[in-house]
């Protein structure tokens, strides 16, 4: 009975140590090609610069010396003022800046006038602008060609045909608030405020002819 245990025990061991040994036979082995092969670090991998785009060109400006200043902001109720600029024959051929500048203030307000076709055979070329301004106030009107502002201008003065102009006083206008306002600017040999004194009290020539009505 002794010799029948002790043969089940050690027949026991034995299939235990061969199924040990039969897994670790059958562990794959580690593949030659990847113990020779060293993973990435930081200073092996290079930064790629992306490459440059070549469907782009650059623009530049021309900005002119002169540099058009934007109105200021009109509080309450404005005044509409429709302005004219007669550079002979009836219209203006070219483009002009327009301001309206109040005498004592200096308050400043300003509009673009597009070119019109100054070689056309009806006139006029440009058509008036609508300017709105602060109200009350007492105002001078004048514009200046924007291809040549210093040698180009004109002014709002009882003068309504350029060619007939001697450079009389600016007329300066009582404006309400609400009301509109007929302008022509014709006179190119008045005397106009320089470009560096809009937004100071005016110092030029000016008269006011009777009582200003819409």
């Amino acid at each position: 009975m002794k010799k029948s245990i002790l043969m089940v025990i050690c027949a026991g061991i034995f299939g235990l140590s061969a199924c040990t040994s039969g897994a670790n036979s059958e562990t794959a082995p580690i593949p030659s090609i990847l113990l020779r092969t060293s993973l990435p670090t930081a200073a092996s991998v290079s930064t790629t610069e992306p490459a440059p785009n070549r469907n782009y060109f650059l623009t530049a400006t021309i900005v002119p010396f002169y540099t058009q200043v934007p109105s200021p902001t009109v509080v309450g109720t404005p005044a509409n003022i429709i302005v004219a600029l007669n550079m002979g024959g009836g219209g203006a051929g070219f483009s002009a800046n327009v301001y309206a500048q109040e005498v004592y203030t200096g308050q400043t307000f300003t509009i673009f006038m597009s070119a019109g076709m100054h070689t056309a055979s009806f006139l006029p070329t440009s058509a008036p602008v609508n300017l709105s301004i602060q109200a009350p106030g007492t105002y001078i009107f004048y514009a200046r060609l924007s291809n040549a502002p210093t040698e180009y201008f004109y002014g709002y003065t009882e003068c309504t045909i350029p060619t007939e102009c001697v450079g009389s006083p600016l007329v300066a206008v009582d404006v309400l608030p609400g009301e509109t306002y007929t302008i022509t600017i014709a006179d190119r040999k008045a005397l106009l405020p320089d470009n560096d004194k809009r937004g100071l009290p005016v110092t030029v020539p000016w008269v006011k002819i009777g009582e200003s009505s819409p």
